[in-house]
């Protein structure tokens, strides 16, 4: 075996150069360590250069953002370059990285698809949901993300309205709007909602705007039909007289709600958590600070006693993360 001090020892002036050690403790680890590096290391990198960050990684990979710093670290080591270089305002990859990157996804890529060819039943895991209509509203521009965190997990998502519509053994979770009080072994409060009145922002303007409590009476009020909760109540808490109310339209689901409201046909009583994403984007605005808890809210249930199935764990986990955001 080759005697690495007798091997410096040829090279003059070597010996006593300051990177004697540096270079004696390179070559003793590159003689060491194995071909590959560890899995993790390389799934932590690939996740923290897609991401360009430790700290989305680290929720990625349910890991600590030291832990995704230290596999890190570890991984220049072994590499004995670095691969990221730290700046003031974020990541960049250094050309090692850029270079590397392409090649560990390709290889992570492989490996999952020969897992799944291999092993059928990570390809055949699903997850059959029944959603209120109203839900999916919010839900369905966040599904990629759960497609992005379990790519071995296909959704069954049904949209249901009313309860009778499907039998409790054709679905493993639902979101259900309503009081919170039904017969099934586990139900979860996922939301705890406000009603607040929104519309179009071009209500705001023209004859009888949406300035004053005053001109409400001059516009189309729209009615979720069914609720426990409503313009009544609102009407009520506001001091305002009932018989304002008027008929107005009638609606069965809160997403037509909406989607009349942004349309410009009338004012709505809209729950915070669906109208949130309108409001920020200016499709509806809220014209009167006034707000009243809904005694509805929507629900996760689990229609069958026993555990749940993993891609089913999987995604209610998933989904209470995604609304504690």
């Amino acid at each position: 075996m080759l005697d690495l001090n007798q091997f410096w020892l040829r090279i003059p002036g070597l010996i006593n150069s300051p990177s004697y050690s540096l270079l004696f403790e390179r070559v003793v680890f590159m003689s060491r360590r194995p071909h590959l590096p560890t899995l993790n290391w390389l799934r932590t990198f690939e996740s923290a250069a897609r991401h360009m960050s430790f700290t989305t990684a680290a929720a990625e990979l349910n890991l600590t953002q030291a832990a995704v710093s230290q596999q890190i670290k570890l991984l220049e080591h072994y590499l004995c370059q670095p691969l990221f270089q730290r700046m003031p305002r974020g990541l960049q990859l250094t050309e090692a990285g850029k270079a590397y990157l392409p090649k560990v996804k390709d290889a992570l890529d492989r490996l999952s698809m020969a897992t799944q060819e291999v092993f059928g039943q990570v390809k055949e895991q699903r997850v059959r949901v029944r959603v209120s209509g109203a839900f999916g509203w919010w839900l369905m521009p966040r599904l990629t993300n759960f497609q992005e965190r379990f790519p071995h997990i296909e959704l069954r998502i049904a949209r249901v309205q009313w309860l009778p519509e499907v039998r409790v053994e054709d679905y493993d979770l639902e979101i259900r709007w309503g009081p919170g009080v039904w017969a099934e072994p586990e139900v979860l409060q996922l939301t705890h909602g406000y009603l607040q009145p929104a519309c179009a922002p071009s209500l705001l303007e023209g004859d009888n705007p949406l300035t004053s409590l005053d001109n409400l009476q001059h516009h189309r009020l729209i009615h979720l039909t069914g609720t426990l909760s409503g313009w009544s109540d609102w009407f009520r808490t506001a001091g305002l007289p009932p018989e304002q109310l008027g008929s107005g339209d009638q609606m069965d689901s809160s997403d037509f709600c909406q989607m009349a409201a942004m349309s410009g046909m009338g004012v709505i009583l809209g729950l915070d958590f669906l109208t949130k994403d309108e409001l920020a984007k200016g499709s509806l605005v809220q014209p009167f600070d006034l707000s009243i808890p809904s005694a509805e809210n929507f629900y996760l249930i689990k229609p069958q006693s026993g555990p749940l199935s993993p891609a089913a764990q999987q995604f209610s986990d998933w989904l209470q993360e995604s609304l504690a955001v």
